[in-house]
């Protein structure tokens, strides 16, 4: 059942994007990519890659579009993300190929994301840079 919690990690990365003012949508808006490790629930930990596309909606709001793999399997997911604090967001992941859907927290330094999500089939972290 590993398929189901790396969907779960992937989809929470993807959802891994800031929201914020006019001149950090600037530098969230686009494709941000990188590596991380998923932690499934049943399962050994896993080495997942993320490619994330993160799209304004409104003034603090961003739609997600991602698209994770691992060695044994491709996921693709979508979500939000909403701006809580300068540089800090927090979201939701949805996967339907696996029906799983999870939580997400980003942490935005520059040009790097540091993502963090779970969900009940799992947990992890990715590192993400803008492309």
């Amino acid at each position: 059942m590993r398929a189901p919690f790396l969907l779960m990690l992937f989809a929470s990365l993807a959802l891994v994007l800031p929201l914020s003012t006019a001149s950090a949508a600037s530098s969230i808006e686009g494709t941000w990519s990188g590596s991380g490790t998923a932690h499934p629930k049943d399962g050994k930990p896993e080495r997942v890659s993320c490619r994330v596309t993160y799209k304004q909606q409104s003034s603090n709001v961003y739609g997600i579009r991602a698209t994770c793999a691992t060695s044994s399997n491709k996921i693709n997911q979508t979500g939000s993300l909403l701006e809580v604090n300068p540089n800090r967001y927090v979201g939701d992941f949805y996967n339907a190929q696996y029906d799983v859907s999870g939580r997400v927290r980003v942490t935005v330094s520059g040009s790097t994301q540091n993502v963090s999500f779970e969900s009940p089939r799992g947990r992890g972290t990715v590192t993400l840079r803008k492309r």
